[in-house]
């Protein structure tokens, strides 16, 4: 594994919407709009991605097909590691299940900030969180005995799509 993306799902119905159950939350219109937009900048970075792996919730999954979609690359494969909740150190096991890829991870804030903070410091305490559709993108350094590595782009929503346009 090379590099890996660690990308937040984009902008979702609101939580504690009346008749809308909190793990059936989808994108809003803007939200796919937006994480379109996004996408195409992520695309347009030539980031050498090879795969899309995605908490299986409609909003991250929904993310994640656009992704899939926009870097035309296959269908995103569900995994439970990317829910919220997740502890970041768990959520950094992906990597040595998928090593010898370059994957995005699409999930939900704060497990994907955490993580990112974890394989780039050793320290799951980072003061950032990913805003809706922003990416962090970083270099695999080792996997053993814990997935480290270098921080490399740090990417709001707004600067993604402007990489889109």
């Amino acid at each position: 594994m090379k590099n890996v993306c660690f990308f937040r799902h984009g902008v979702a119905v609101e939580s504690g919407t009346p008749g809308v159950v909190e793990k059936a939350r989808t994108l809003t219109e803007d939200g796919r709009q937006k994480t379109r937009q996004a996408a195409l900048g992520l695309k347009r970075l030539n980031l050498g991605l090879d795969s899309v792996f995605t908490s299986p919730l409609p909003r991250a999954l929904e993310t994640a097909e656009i992704v899939a979609e926009v870097l035309e690359l296959p269908r995103p494969r569900l995994t439970d590691r990317l829910l919220p909740g997740t502890s970041a150190a768990r959520l950094l096991e992906i990597l040595k299940e998928i090593e010898g890829s370059a994957p995005v991870l699409v999930g939900h804030e704060p497990a994907l900030s955490s993580a990112v903070s974890l394989f780039v410091s050793a320290a799951d305490t980072g003061d950032f969180r990913l805003k809706k559709a922003g990416m962090a993108f970083a270099k695999v350094k080792t996997l053993a005995p814990r997935p480290r590595g270098s921080l490399l782009l740090l990417l709001t929503p707004g600067a993604l799509r402007t990489l889109g346009k």
